[in-house]
């Protein structure tokens, strides 16, 4: 039986990770053919900076020239609308009828699987396969890739790791760095050539401006809060060794929304690409991270990811949380007016570690929800068992 791999992603832009992991799956899968397919309008995560789909499909064509058994397919491109990786699948089912296909993610969309369009119905038609992108990532992998089974057939790779990601290659570029090494030079020199990732970035504001921008969005207290994070996020920052200035931005921004009618935070919450889920939907406290994401990346024109994750995600966690994401969650659950009982205590937990910080938060969330008797949101499930799990293995 033929095996064929399905390799998608933005490719904004296509890089040497890529490459390196294509290479991989070709070989431990045994592909006879992989096709790479860049999709049109990602519809599982906001893209900043988003190359017009032309130039990502050109790169890649660039990036996989002369690699056996790759092609670079358009069809994601061609087709209207979002790119639904299950219309994908449904459609290479048609046309290789005794193929077995290998759908290829990476881990922030493997964790966050179950959050795709008719995702049990791309595990009955495809094998679900991942690699680690970080070295922490692996023991959350297995366990999810262990819940998904149920559905379907997982894999988990232990692929050695090559740090560079796309996010980086762009802030290369607007910075006139040189990406040698992390990219193709040929790929290089289309983005040189097209002027590809050279647009200002909106995030370098003063930071006293992005407190003028919250403070007739906020009421007193919240906007007093608001401050009070900011402060602990760049302490936190400074401690272990985080970009000051992201930090203090998305701590500034983390309640932007938090004071808007809940009908127009679900408004800004159905405007971004992420699809929702259904716990979620029930409990209209946590809205304001996923609105205030989507607002602060329209509205305040803001690019960063990282910072846009962190406010995102500040109130309900998720796996694999960057330092950045972790240092603002917690600067929320300490900042100097918060006087829950263990207040305190936590402020010397987070100050001995972020791990540990994380671990503790995330037993106080998921005990505050039980004693509410509220559902908890699939990435607050992932985020406990995560650090719990790692807690154990040390353990061991």
């Amino acid at each position: 039986m033929e095996k064929i791999g399905i390799f998608g992603g933005t490719f904004n832009p296509v890089h040497n990770g890529h490459v390196r992991l294509a290479k991989h799956y070709m070989e431990q899968l045994g592909l006879s053919r992989m096709l790479v397919i860049p999709t049109k309008t990602p519809p599982h995560k906001a893209a900043p900076d988003l190359a017009d789909s032309a130039d990502r499909l050109a790169m890649c064509r660039i990036a996989f020239e002369g690699m056996e058994g790759v092609t670079v397919s358009d069809m994601e491109i061609r087709r209207e609308g979002k790119s639904f990786t299950v219309d994908t699948v449904h459609e290479l089912k048609k046309e290789f009828l005794d193929a077995q296909l290998f759908l290829l993610v990476g881990s922030d969309m493997f964790l966050t699987f179950r959050k795709w369009k008719d995702w049990q119905e791309i595990l009955k038609n495809a094998i679900l396969c991942t690699a680690a992108r970080t070295d922490g990532e692996l023991q959350a992998l297995y366990a999810c890739g262990k819940e998904l089974s149920e559905f379907g057939k997982t894999m988990v790779f232990d692929f050695p790791v090559f740090r560079v990601s796309s996010t980086q290659i762009r802030e290369k570029v607007k910075k006139g760095e040189s990406c040698r090494g992390f990219i193709d030079s040929k790929v290089e020199e289309y983005i040189l050539h097209h002027g590809l990732y050279k647009g200002q970035d909106k995030m370098e504001k003063n930071e006293k401006d992005y407190v003028e921008i919250i403070r007739p969005l906020l009421k007193p207290k919240r906007f007093e809060h608001s401050l009070n994070v900011a402060e602990q996020a760049v302490f936190l920052a400074k401690r272990y060794g985080e970009d000051e200035h992201k930090a203090y931005v998305a701590a500034i921004l983390h309640d932007i929304c938090k004071n808007m009618p809940q009908n127009e935070q679900l408004q800004w919450m159905e405007k971004s690409a992420i699809i929702l889920d259904d716990n979620l939907l029930t409990q209209p406290p946590v809205w304001h991270g996923f609105a205030g994401a989507e607002y602060i990346r329209q509205v305040l024109e803001i690019e960063d990811e990282e910072i846009i994750n962190a406010v995102r995600y500040h109130t309900i966690g998720r796996a694999g949380m960057s330092k950045l994401e972790q240092i603002v969650y917690l600067a929320d659950l300490t900042s100097k007016e918060r006087d829950y009982p263990d207040a305190e205590r936590m402020r010397q937990v987070v100050l001995h570690s972020l791990h540990e910080g994380m671990r503790e938060a995330l037993i106080f969330a998921v005990r505050n929800q039980a004693e509410k008797r509220l559902p908890l949101c699939i990435d607050t499930c992932q985020a406990y068992n995560e650090y719990l799990r790692e807690e154990t293995d040390r353990r061991a």
